[in-house]
């Protein structure tokens, strides 16, 4: 019954249209018993052997084999058989070699299936011949091999070439601020300037080529550090602020609630695609507005996919040029007369950066309403804080306080608006002095006000005339929001009394600082000092020759802007071997050196520095790095460096080095030097003494005092903590005794707080109790040359000239 159901299947081939199917089969199908005779060779068999079927049918099959193979495949045949459990087994795809009638071999890719049990087996084999796969393949990979040499060799080129054209543009650059200052006519100091300049924009498009060229050869690598991000924006913004206050446009950025205050990704590229798109805004937008907008979500535990959004009122781009934006060395206008310059790098190089950081670039515009840049990138959250709870730890004396804000730009009030609800007050916005003026006639009640200097109809001059016929100085404080180059400065200003100014674009740090100093919870800041923290005037009462090194062109953009703030003007290089031609042409008072640059790095370049100049002749050397753990400084100063600065730059920090390289004579930095060890900061110090005044004269021996009675207690403490095994207290006081040692420059000791606070864990072993006693050995060290501070410390003070004035 069994024969008669299947022969009736109208589904079930017959043995001769299988065979049938086989003959046909361009591929060769070859099946072998149990002994491994051949007992089928199809036509497909014939044409890529070579064998025709009578002359091979019955013959073993290893003379379709290469000799060298043979033995290998019989036994692979004999273990396929023997592991198939099942009636019917198909192996993996693989690939042999086949040996033809000729005995040329050739490669073969080859399936196998066994039917049947036992001695009864049947393998069955499906072979096609790859020889034409293979050339093909090896044609594409010899191709793709010199297109990739070919891109590499280019993009070598491009960075050799900007090098060169490098070394003699930064002689240009450097000589041309030698001249700027000499004593020259202002037609000679405006062709100097021009010169420079121009040198300058030169600079800047060789940077982005070889950016460019990094990125091309594979050689960009990030660097994920945990930084401020409303303070990157904010240096971004700052980069821009210039340019933008000229052309009278607003700037402005917002900060989703949601968002992390400070997260981990590479600040320095950030900031760069950041500082391009602003660029590029400022560059094509005549009147209104620019605006950076940050929002996001958390997609997985700790990792946030960010969306930034750059947005103007500029010219925009028709939609058939967007697809050129992003193309290297494209630009939408190929004039040779065209009005906007650049490179035709900047936005190529900044989409593939925010694709190196795991997001993408694009945008949106319409020709005459401006256009809106968006990219996204993933970081880590570098810690619990989120954007809105910036300053709500300090905010609460704000709580309730009632505020006008006046200014017609949208955006504006809106971050005013937004940020003063997440302190606690009670904010009130109006788009006018008239609408302002309405309010406060009725009696409604205001703690402070902002007004915006530029409105129509009604500016901030005179509403606050108006304001004051109703309200004096007392009842309602006044805060003037402008632009640097748009604070008017006249005897109206000082009689209206304002309390306080903001500057735009508005930050939040700035702006809780004027409101707590309007409602007077705060001091006023220190004549000469503006309310950003810069003080314009320091390079004319203490004029540096500064020489910048860093690599990297936004990095350099920073630096050089925020010394340009205190009134100085650097000139910056790309590597070591750069700083040690720049020594030869000329002296420079100061070298901000960056730890991490191609062919000679900071640490190799200050050794070289101290190796072939005298102390009194060598400028002073301030290391700029990331890496900020006290190994990192440590490895600095004993390259030959003074000081270290931390990256991203904070502006007092960097103010501080500034007037200490003027404060502190050569010969008395080498006087300190003699009497005192690798292991203390020598400019930490100092930094300690410039502090001293009339109130506090000896500000210094009270700190090495209470620092030397402190570490009694902190030894016996941390010892007791050893003993018990007490892994949470001894993190603690390791931790604790650290922020004293790094406050006294105390370099060997903070190292070892640091290595034993990370290592805290271990408290009950060997390797904590070994760190313990090393933290004794340095401070057995270090006391007796802290007494000596002591002692000497009286006759440092009558030393510095400063003072002696």
């Amino acid at each position: 019954m069994k024969k008669n159901k299947l022969a009736n299947n109208p589904l079930l081939l017959t043995a001769d249209q299988a065979n049938a199917i086989v003959s046909i089969a361009e591929d060769a199908i070859i099946s072998i018993d149990a002994e491994h005779k051949i007992i089928m060779f199809n036509h497909g068999a014939e044409q890529i052997f070579g064998y025709p079927a009578d002359a091979i049918l019955g013959k073993p099959l290893e003379l379709l084999l290469p000799e060298n193979q043979r033995q290998y495949h019989v036994n692979y045949v004999k273990d396929f058989g023997n592991s198939s459990r099942n009636a019917r087994r198909m192996a993996e795809r693989s690939e042999i070699e086949g040996r033809r009638k000729d005995g040329t071999l050739f490669p073969v890719e080859a399936s196998i299936c066994a039917i049947g049990t036992g001695d009864d087996q049947i393998f069955t084999a499906i072979l096609r011949d790859v020889t034409q796969q293979k050339a093909y393949d090896e044609e594409l990979r010899k191709a793709k091999e010199t297109a990739e040499a070919a891109d590499y060799a280019k993009s070598m080129f491009l960075a050799n070439m900007s090098h060169e054209i490098r070394t003699p543009l930064n002689a240009v650059v450097g000589m041309t601020s030698l001249l700027l200052d000499t004593r020259l006519s202002t037609e000679q100091k405006d062709c100097a300037q021009t010169i420079r300049a121009s040198s300058e924009a030169l600079l800047s498009i060789i940077n982005d080529i070889l950016d460019y060229s990094k990125i091309e050869v594979g050689k960009l690598e990030l660097e994920y550090q945990p930084f401020d991000l409303r303070g990157c924006i904010e240096e971004s913004l700052d980069l821009v602020s210039s340019v933008a206050a000229e052309k009278q446009l607003n700037l402005a950025y917002m900060i989703d609630d949601s968002i992390p205050a400070v997260i981990i990704s590479d600040i320095t590229r950030l900031r760069q695609v950041l500082v391009n798109l602003l660029s590029n805004a400022t560059k094509f937008t005549k009147h209104g507005e620019v605006v950076v907008s940050v929002k996001g979500h958390e997609s997985d535990c700790n990792l946030y996919a960010l969306q930034f959004s750059v947005s103007d009122t500029g010219i925009g781009i028709p939609a058939d040029q967007i697809d050129q934006l992003f193309k290297s060395f494209s630009q939408l206008d190929i004039s040779t007369t065209r009005k906007y310059g650049g490179s035709g790098l900047g936005l190529a190089i900044s989409k593939r950066l925010t694709e190196i950081m795991g997001g993408s670039m694009w945008v949106e515009s319409e020709p005459g309403h401006g256009s809106t840049f968006h990219f996204s990138i993933k970081a880590k959250a570098g810690g619990d804080d989120l954007a809105r709870s910036f300053m709500q730890e300090h905010a609460v004396e704000l709580t309730a306080k009632r505020l006008l804000i006046v200014d017609d730009n949208m955006t504006n009030r809106r971050i005013l608006f937004k940020q003063a609800l997440l302190w606690g007050m009670v904010p009130t916005a109006t788009a006018s002095g008239v609408e302002a003026m309405d309010l406060i006639r009725h009696g409604h009640a205001f703690d402070v006000s902002i007004l915006d200097m530029s409105m129509p109809e009604m500016d901030g001059l005179e509403l606050a005339q108006q304001i004051r016929e109703y309200r004096d100085p007392g009842s309602l404080p006044l805060i003037m929001l402008s632009s640097m180059s748009q604070r008017p400065h006249t005897q109206l200003m000082e009689e209206l009394q304002f309390a306080a100014f903001l500057n735009k674009p508005i930050k939040a740090s700035q702006l809780f600082m004027v409101l707590r100093t309007s409602l007077g919870m705060e001091k006023p800041a220190e004549s000469g000092v503006n309310d950003n923290g810069f003080d314009p005037g320091l390079a004319e009462r203490h004029p540096l020759s500064i020489l910048v090194a860093e690599d990297n062109a936004i990095n350099q953009k920073v630096v050089k802007r925020l010394l340009q703030k205190f009134g100085y003007r650097p000139d910056i290089v790309v590597n070591g071997l750069e700083v040690l031609d720049a020594l030869e042409r000329q002296h420079y008072d100061l070298l901000l050196l960056d730890i991490q640059m191609p062919e000679m790095d900071g640490l190799e370049a200050a050794q070289k520095i101290s190796e072939h100049m005298s102390v009194e002749h060598r400028p002073r050397i301030v290391a700029m790095s990331a890496n900020v753990q006290p190994s990192d400084r440590a490895a600095c100063l004993a390259a030959g460096m003074d000081e270290f600065l931390a990256k991203p730059v904070e502006l007092q920090q960097l103010r501080c080095i500034l007037e200490l390289s003027r404060i502190i004579p050569t010969d008395q930095r080498l006087r300190i030097a003699d009497n005192l060890s690798s292991d203390i900061d020598i400019e930490r110090i100092e930094m300690i003494r410039m502090a001293q005044d009339d109130e506090e004269p000896e500000l210094l021996v009270s700190i090495i005092d209470m620092f030397l009675e402190e570490s009694e207690e902190r030894f016996t403490a941390i010892q007791i903590a050893q003993t018990r095994s007490d892994c949470t207290a001894l993190e603690s006081e390791a931790h604790r005794f650290y922020s004293s040692c790094s406050n006294l420059g105390l370099l060997r000791m903070a190292a070892l707080c640091t290595e034993l606070e990370q290592r805290a864990e271990e408290c009950g072993s060997l390797t904590a109790q070994k760190l313990i006693d090393h933290l004794k050995q340095a401070y057995a060290r270090v006391r007796p040359q802290l007494m000596s501070l002591k002692q000497d410390s009286q006759t440092i003070i009558q030393a510095d000239p400063i003072n002696s004035a």
